[in-house]
């Protein structure tokens, strides 16, 4: 029988399904297994779209704002750009953010001189469809890397940290990487997903293997903590130590693997607050300009 399950942090998108949904899911699973994998491949890969805070109306204002079509994925991304004389900055936000949620991070890059460009993934903010995935997360930073860089530098946040480790695995590495409160693991989200939707443990290797149909790679091969150790950018992890949604043990598999990384630790700032922590954003910065 559907159980209720006690709300999680672990995935956004996952936690605000209405229990309506999860219950139609769930007795449909009773049903057909095939239906209700497809389901669950278009709910997981939709991620939600929330309204820009009010703290990133300033930086959405100030920034010259441009529309892109990336022909790989065969959809439109937004940017956002403020121009300075010295080293590029990419930014790449997380599972359903939006390029302005790093705006106090860009800011502050730009006040001291760098070029920084942000955009709204597939499927986030401005940007056209309503599914993605990483590959075309990979995929944006590509075009982005090629038609407004090449970028020095490369700041993400959770999700957009991993597409980063990713993108250097396909193409090519930045000078400096900074993540923050980033995955080691895609992969386990599968199974986490599931848990939360309250189905049986098997759907997470059927989504699993719907997801490898649709790319064409495992997705173990995406997993950050199997391959970062051939990453040689110098990069900074920031993790807060009471992360609820990506547990801190990520950012010390990943200091481990790194070979060329620090570990910057804070407490009390959680998964998003660390944004706009000014002692956080100065370590930031700091790393970026220091030789």
């Amino acid at each position: 029988m559907y159980k209720k399950l006690k709300k999680r942090n672990d995935l956004q998108s996952a936690e605000q399904i209405p229990k309506l949904l999860k219950l139609l899911i769930y007795t449909i699973s009773l049903a057909s297994s095939k239906t209700t994998t497809a389901l669950l491949g278009y709910i997981f890969s939709r991620p939600l779209r929330h309204k820009p805070h009010v703290r990133e109306k300033e930086f959405i204002s100030s920034s010259k704002k441009e529309t892109h079509f990336i022909p790989s994925i065969n959809k439109r991304i937004k940017t956002y750009e403020l121009k300075g004389p010295h080293k590029k900055v990419l930014i790449v936000h997380g599972w359903s953010g939006r390029g302005s949620q790093l705006s106090s991070i860009a800011t502050e890059c730009n006040k001291k001189g760098f070029y920084v460009v942000s955009f709204d993934a597939p499927a986030h903010g401005g940007s056209s469809s309503y599914t993605t995935n990483v590959p075309e997360f990979v995929e944006a930073i590509n075009f982005l890397n090629t038609t407004k860089g090449p970028f020095d530098y490369a700041i993400g946040h959770s999700f957009g940290g991993a597409s980063i480790f990713n993108y250097c695995r396909k193409h090519r590495e930045f000078k400096k990487i900074v993540v923050i409160g980033t995955q080691s693991k895609l992969s386990t989200y599968f199974k986490e997903f599931i848990k939360i939707m309250g189905l049986k443990e098997d759907y997470s290797k059927k989504i699993m293997t719907l997801f490898e149909k649709r790319v064409g790679e495992k997705i173990l091969d995406y997993d950050p903590e199997r391959f970062v150790r051939s990453i040689l950018s110098t990069t900074l992890i920031i993790h807060c130590s009471d992360d609820n949604y990506v547990n801190f043990s990520s950012a010390v598999a990943l200091r481990k693997e790194l070979k060329n990384s620090e570990l910057y630790k804070t407490t009390g700032l959680g998964h998003r607050k660390i944004l706009g922590d000014k002692k956080t954003i100065d370590r930031l910065v700091e790393f970026l300009i220091k030789n």
